[in-house]
């Protein structure tokens, strides 16, 4: 049989345990009830409504304001990003514009490098092929090409009296029948003529115009060597140059 002790208690305890739990748990649930029952009269009090309103519109209206606030903020530094952005299109605008300005000009003067390289390509090969000529025309030559260097040859050779006297001295050659030179001789006449009517915007000559079969006139042209006493143009030998104003200047040397 159990022994009575600590762990265990008597009828009459355990019944008066019992008995204490229930009328607490009474309690409390009285209680309980009673404080729902008062809350919810007082929230069918109007002044209680208009105090939590208040309250809660105090909450909603302080939140409001910071949102709109820090949404104000936001905006002031979107505007000022903006402001920055434009600032730094219209800069870079004008970086392109200068850019393709400095790129045309680079284009122009590559290209006028270039020109002028194939010119002066031009007249060192104008230049050798005056050392291969004979003695004899080098010698009637020194007179209008003064000079050792392809520098010194292009300065004589663009002056106006030096492309006359060329041109005069080729034509002398033809009508007395030395042709044997003349396709290197006319070369450098028309390259000096034409470097000399690049120094003008407007030139002061330009090469006469003859057409072939055309029918030869003493006013306008010089009849070469071997040629018939008229008849039509079969050729010409070396062109000759007008004014500006149409006025003859040199008459173009043709074979009829």
């Amino acid at each position: 049989m159990a022994k009575k002790g600590k762990h265990f208690h008597t009828y009459t305890e355990r019944v008066w345990l019992v008995n204490t739990f229930e009328r607490s748990v009474k309690m409390n649930k009285e209680w309980d009830d009673g404080f729902i029952e008062a809350l919810m009269v007082s929230l069918q009090d109007e002044r209680v409504i208009e105090k939590i309103q208040a309250i809660a519109e105090a909450g909603s209206y302080s939140q409001l304001g910071e949102h709109k606030e820090l949404l104000k903020e936001k905006e002031n530094e979107i505007a000022k990003l903006q402001q920055e952005l434009a600032s730094k299109k219209a800069e870079i605008s004008e970086y392109q514009i200068m850019i393709h300005h400095l790129n045309e000009k680079m284009e122009s003067y590559y290209n006028e490098l270039q020109k002028r390289r194939a010119d002066y390509r031009e007249a060192e090969e104008l230049y050798e092929a005056v050392q291969q000529l004979s003695e004899t025309t080098k010698s009637s030559l020194k007179g209008i090409f003064k000079g050792g260097s392809v520098q010194e040859f292009i300065v004589c050779g663009v002056q106006y009296e030096n492309i006359s006297s060329l041109w005069d001295f080729i034509k002398n050659e033809i009508m007395e029948g030395r042709e044997q030179e003349r396709e290197t001789l006319l070369a450098l006449f028309l390259y000096f003529f034409q470097e000399y009517s690049k120094t003008y915007d407007t030139p002061l000559y330009k090469i006469q115009e003859v057409k072939m079969n055309e029918v030869f006139r003493e006013d306008l042209y010089i009849r070469a060597l071997n040629s018939k006493i008229s008849g039509n143009i079969m050729e010409v030998l070396l062109p000759g140059y007008i004014s500006i104003n149409g006025k003859t200047i040199k008459k173009s040397v043709v074979r009829i």
